[in-house]
């Protein structure tokens, strides 16, 4: 079993003109930084809000996930190489790694523990917390900081493409984090992923055993007659409505969990979905 301690959520839905992420920055921490983009802007406003009063131990450990990656810099770097032929620009180049972003976070909080950037092409949320669980248990790390930032890329057409969503799909930007670690004392709430892939069959015999007032959410990569189908199997069970409060974007299942935690009290089992079979994560606060 692994703990939450602290939580934080930054969450937009642009709608084309950004906000101001470098002066946001410079309220929340009274701190500014040149030469970074709007990726690491965002991930270091999540992880702020996430520990601000917080003391952190050095050695805390850090695992940064992202569905894609800096989208943005990427196509700055695709655009200057490819369409200007010219050469990528060093800060561009260097911004590219997602390391840098947890370099940036890192030494924002003063921590010098692991420092991971974590993808996965399905279920990135949930692989990276699998890790942090199985690292947490076998003492590897003492606390993990672990975030997903996913940023709005101003051409909304190649980024429904790259994320593989519809073209008439909202797309939002995130950077939300969780302080994990194996020590219950002051916690906030217990989280757990399964490890096995479930197919329909097995999704559905999960949420017959579950105890009445569970609340449920789902990904918005389930359609919208599945997510009915399983709500319609226990009408005991609540239905945590998150949609409304943002728009999709990959890491977006810590969102969900981070506005579980500032609004109710109770279990929430949080359904996702590859397209091909299914995942889990339960929190209990």
């Amino acid at each position: 079993m692994i703990y939450i301690h602290a939580a934080g959520i930054h969450n937009s839905i642009p709608s084309g003109e950004l906000s101001d992420l470098k002066t946001e920055l410079k309220a929340l921490s009274g701190k500014s930084y040149r030469r970074i983009d709007r990726f690491i802007q965002l991930a270091l406003i999540g992880a702020h809000k996430a520990v601000a009063g917080y003391e952190l131990e050095p050695d805390t450990a850090l695992y940064l996930i992202s569905g894609q990656g800096d989208i943005p810099v990427f196509e700055q770097v695709r655009r200057q190489r490819y369409f200007q032929k010219m050469m990528s620009k060093p800060v561009d180049f260097v911004n590219l790694a997602g390391n840098t972003a947890g370099f940036y976070v890192s030494s924002h909080l003063g921590i010098d523990g692991a420092n991971l950037f974590l993808a996965h092409n399905r279920f990135p949320v949930q692989m990276a917390l699998l890790l942090a669980q199985s690292d947490l248990e076998l003492k590897k790390q003492s606390a993990i900081l672990l975030g997903g930032v996913d940023e709005w890329l101003e051409n909304q057409e190649l980024s429904r493409k790259l994320l593989g969503v519809d073209a008439t799909a909202e797309l939002g930007e995130g950077s939300n984090w969780l302080l994990l670690s194996g020590k219950s004392v002051g916690a906030l709430a217990t989280v757990q992923v399964n490890s096995g892939w479930f197919c329909l069959a097995q999704i559905k015999a999960e949420i017959g055993e579950l105890e009445p007032g569970t609340f449920l959410s789902f990904s918005r990569n389930l359609p919208d007659f599945m997510v009915a189908e399983l709500q319609a199997l226990r009408e005991d069970l609540q239905y945590f409505n998150y949609e409304q409060a943002c728009a999709y974007y990959e890491t977006q299942p810590l969102f969900v969990i981070n506005k579980f935690l500032a609004d109710e009290t109770g279990k929430l089992i949080h359904i996702d979905s590859d397209g091909e079979g299914f995942m889990m994560i339960k929190i209990a606060k």
